[in-house]
C-alpha cells in the first residue's frame, strides 16, 4: 500500500491506513508494522502539503492524515510518542490550525487534543506516567510555534469550537505555561492605535498606576 502512494497520493490510501490501526493498533505484535506504514505514507504526504499552497490545494489529505494519526495517538501512544515521526506530524499539525476547512481542521484539532490529552488520561494507565514524560518533551520543544498558531495566527471562525479544545487541554496539562503564552501575548499588544490615539489597554494600565 505504501509503496502505490509514493506513485499515486490518493488521500483514501490514508484512509484505509487509519481503519488498520483502528482495527489493530492495540495488539502489541502490529503495532511496529503499524508505525512502519504510517512513516512510510508520511513521506510523499509531508512532500505533497508542502507544496505551493499544499495545504489549501489538499484538504482531503490533511484530513485522513490527521485522522491517521489521531487513530495512532488513541491506539498506540507510546510507540507513536517515541517514534521520528511525532515532530514533523506536530509541526504540520500545528500549521494546518490556520487550515479554512471544516472537516480537515476538525481531524488536526483532534489529534492535538488527543496527542495532549494522553498525558492526561488514557485507556493504557500503566504507561500513563511515560506518556506524561513523553508530552512535557513535545510541549518544550514545540511550544513556541504552538504560541505563534494561536496567538498570532487566529485560526478560521467556522472551526473555533474544536480548537478551543486544544488549549484547554494544554491548562490540564501545564497550567503555568499556558499562562505565560497569553501573558505574551498580551503584553505583546498595541497600546495605541496607528494615528497614536490611546487604547484601552494603555488607559487601564494608565488608571491602574494612578490608583496605587
Amino acid at each position: 500500500m505504501a509503496n502505490v502512494y509514493h506513485v499515486c497520493q490518493h488521500s483514501c490510501f490514508l484512509y484505509l491506513g487509519s481503519t488498520l490501526v483502528d482495527e489493530y493498533g492495540k495488539e502489541e505484535g502490529c503495532r511496529q508494522g503499524l508505525l512502519d506504514m504510517l512513516q512510510a505514507l508520511c513521506i510523499p504526504t509531508f512532500q505533497l502539503l508542502e507544496q505551493q499552497n499544499g495545504l489549501q490545494n489538499h484538504p482531503d489529505t490533511v484530513d485522513d492524515l490527521f485522522r491517521l494519526a489521531a487513530q495512532f495517538i488513541q491506539h498506540s501512544p507510546v510507540i507513536l510518542l517515541r517514534s521520528q515521526v511525532v515532530i514533523p506530524l506536530l509541526q504540520r499539525a500545528i500549521i494546518s490550525t490556520t487550515l479554512d476547512h471544516r472537516d480537515a481542521n476538525c481531524s488536526v484539532m483532534r489529534f492535538l487534543r488527543d496527542h495532549i490529552l494522553t498525558g492526561v488520561a488514557n485507556d493504557h494507565e500503566d504507561d500513563l506516567e511515560l506518556c506524561k514524560e513523553l508530552i512535557g518533551q513535545v510541549m518544550n520543544r514545540l511550544g513556541q510555534l504552538l504560541h505563534a498558531c494561536y496567538f498570532c495566527l487566529p485560526p478560521p471562525p467556522c472551526t473555533l469550537p474544536d480548537v478551543a479544545e486544544v488549549p484547554w487541554e494544554i491548562m490540564q496539562v501545564d497550567r503555568l505555561t499556558c499562562c505565560r503564552w497569553l501573558e505574551n501575548y498580551l503584553k505583546g499588544l498595541p497600546k495605541e492605535t496607528g494615528v497614536g490615539a490611546v487604547t484601552v489597554t494603555q488607559t487601564t494600565h494608565r488608571l491602574s498606576q494612578t490608583s496605587h
